[in-house]
């Protein structure tokens, strides 16, 4: 147990989530693989194709902000920033430190809560079309980035980008 996650924040744009914040969970990427089952095989394999499937935001608000309800798109123009601002500590030293990961997508599924009574009701967002995402630890750098848009791949000590948008003569 190196580093623990204990408290976040969202910023939708330049909103800040905070006093709405109930949850969220963060993108993770999954490796894209296609099924082979060799002719005469005994045995299926999921072969890794080298891309990653989309990655998704999801998060719920206490409440209705219509300055987050409002960024409702259907477009890639359309985009939007959200950053989520971590406090993760070293259990070992006691060290504090700020992550930060940052994506630009839409908002393109909301479910707003059941209404009955009284109570605090609000929203859960999805944001997809995740063009761009990094994620950077304070003291450690890049942990991992990803561009549509250049065709890059940075992060977990490797770097996939670089070298097939050589070869592809993909300028990023």
């Amino acid at each position: 147990m190196d580093f623990v996650r204990l408290a976040g924040n969202l910023y939708c744009e330049d909103v800040n989530g905070w006093l709405a914040l109930r949850r969220y969970k963060l993108p993770f990427p999954k490796v894209k693989t296609e099924n082979h089952l060799p002719g005469g095989g005994v045995m299926e394999l999921d072969v890794p194709i080298g891309a990653i499937d989309p990655l998704t935001l999801s998060f719920d608000l206490v409440g209705a902000n219509p300055a987050i309800l409002g960024q409702f798109g259907m477009r890639l123009a359309q985009r939007k920033l959200y950053t989520i601002y971590e406090l993760i500590t070293d259990e070992k030293s006691g060290v504090k430190r700020e992550r930060i990961v940052t994506m630009r997508g839409l908002f393109a599924e909301g479910d707003a809560e059941e209404m009955s009574g009284r109570g605090l009701k609000g929203y859960g967002y999805q944001i997809k079309a995740i063009t761009d995402y990094e994620d950077v630890i304070e003291g450690y750098g890049i942990v991992a980035r990803f561009s549509f848009w250049t065709n890059t791949w940075q992060g977990y000590d490797i770097d996939v980008g670089s070298e097939e948008n050589r070869i592809l003569r993909i300028s990023g």
